[in-house]
This record gives C-alpha cells, structure tokens and sequence, in this order.
C-alpha cells in the first residue's frame, strides 16, 4: 500500500480556528476542548485576533479590514496544513461564512447559525427557533442574511446579556474560573425566557460555541431537540471522512 505526505499535520479531518490569547474555561463540549469530539481536531489559534469581524468587513479602497484578512490568512494556512474541513469558535462568525468559503477550496463551517435553515424545515411551519446566543443585543441581521437565514422569519432570541458569570470570562471579560451551576441555570433561565415570549419554539439552537455542555440540560428542561455547534462539526467530520460500514444482511 502507498501512502502519501506533503502536509505539515496529518490524521485530522477538521481544523478549529480560534481567538488569540483566551483563557477561560473550557470544559467538554465547547468548542474549544479537544475532548469534545470523538476524533482528532487541529486547534489553532488567530494571532492578533481578540474578537470576531463586525460590520463593515471591507475599508474604503476595498480591502479587508484586518480581522477579516487575519481570518482568510488562518484558514489559507489551516488548509495547506492538510486538515480537511475548517470550523470556527465563535457564532457571530457567520457575517464572513461566503468571505472564508470563497478563499480555500475545503469546506467551511463558521457559525451554528448555518443550521437555521435546516431546522426550519424540520419543524412545522407554525413554530419557531429558539436561538440562544451569547448576546442579543449584538446578534444583528447581518449575521443572520450572511448564512441564509431571516432574522425575522421564525426566529426567536434569547440572550445571556445578563449573565453575570458569562460576561465575566467572555465578552470583553478576563476571569478564567467559572462557576458552571450558575451559568447553566442562566442558560436555562434564556431558554425559559424565549419560550415565555413565544409559545410557538419548537426547536432550539445555541449559537454561542460555549454552551453545548449544556445542550442536555436545555433539552431535558424543554423538552424540544436542541441543535450545537459541536453537533454541527461531527456532521462536518463524516462529510469529509465517510464512514466506511460493515455488517451483516
């Protein structure tokens, strides 16, 4: 049998970029634990980059803005390392889900949000999405209409813009300790929240890629599937490195 090299890694199928010098705890099932998929992952970090790209994404002589461009740069030399696929750490990546996807040749996944789409499908078409995003107020349009989706068709927001403990380690906080009770029982409360203002959920999504450890819990508390970014990288992983099956007949 030949096999063959010319890459710098080899045996991963799905490359995670992430920000640069973070440090708050990540424990299995965000997106930054290595132990939160069942195969090898290529975790890298942005240099530089502290924050996901917001509006606009280009400057006036119509270049990228540097975020943007330290974006591109990361996923070019993800892919010339030899992963497979590449999958970003944060939702509010969605605004440059066609800029990334334009510039490497494997495929992208930058946001749970590319799922909205689907799940709409899935459910009847009187009910609605419940999505849980880190920040509400943040969590604009454009994050939606970048990935295909209507912030106004069918979608409800729930936010964790009060959480006291979730906006101590991220959102421009430092603290790299995290009480997980508390912020679970936050998550519970802007689960039960969005139902509350609309009865019509019949699904949910977190798209903030440190809230799948609690996807269970939500989903146990809800009773409606819930969707998760890590979910989302496992159907990314089979795409790219098919199951081979056996069995019998």
């Amino acid at each position: 049998m030949i096999v063959t090299g010319g890459h710098s890694y080899q045996g991963y199928s799905v490359g995670i970029l992430m920000f640069d010098n973070k440090r708050f705890p990540m424990p299995p099932g965000d997106v930054g634990n290595a132990t939160s998929y069942p195969f090898p992952v290529l975790l890298r970090q942005i240099k530089g980059l502290e924050d996901n790209p917001f509006p606009p994404l280009t400057r006036p002589d119509g270049s990228y803005t540097p975020e943007v461009q330290m974006c591109i740069d990361a996923a070019v030399q993800m892919e010339r390392d030899g992963v497979r696929a590449i999958a970003m750490c944060c939702g509010f990546f969605s605004l440059i889900q066609p800029v990334l996807a334009k510039h490497v040749a494997i495929p992208v996944m930058t946001s749970p949000l590319m799922m909205l789409p689907v799940i709409r499908q899935m459910i009847r078409p009187d009910q609605s999405v419940l999505v849980v995003t880190a920040a509400a107020q943040l969590l604009a349009s454009e994050f939606f209409t970048a990935v295909g989706a209507d912030l106004n068709d069918r979608i409800t927001l729930a936010g964790l813009d009060g959480s006291e403990v979730f906006n101590a380690m991220c959102m421009g906080g430092s603290e790299i300790t995290c009480d997980a009770d508390v912020l679970r029982a936050d998550v519970l409360a802007a689960v039960d929240e969005g139902r509350k203002r609309d009865p019509n959920i019949g699904a949910v999504l977190l798209e903030c890629t440190s809230l799948p450890p609690f996807a269970c819990d939500a989903g146990e508390a809800a009773g409606l599937p819930v969707f998760d970014f890590i979910a989302c990288v496992e159907w990314l992983h089979r795409a790219v490195a098919p199951k081979r099956y056996s069995g019998y007949i």
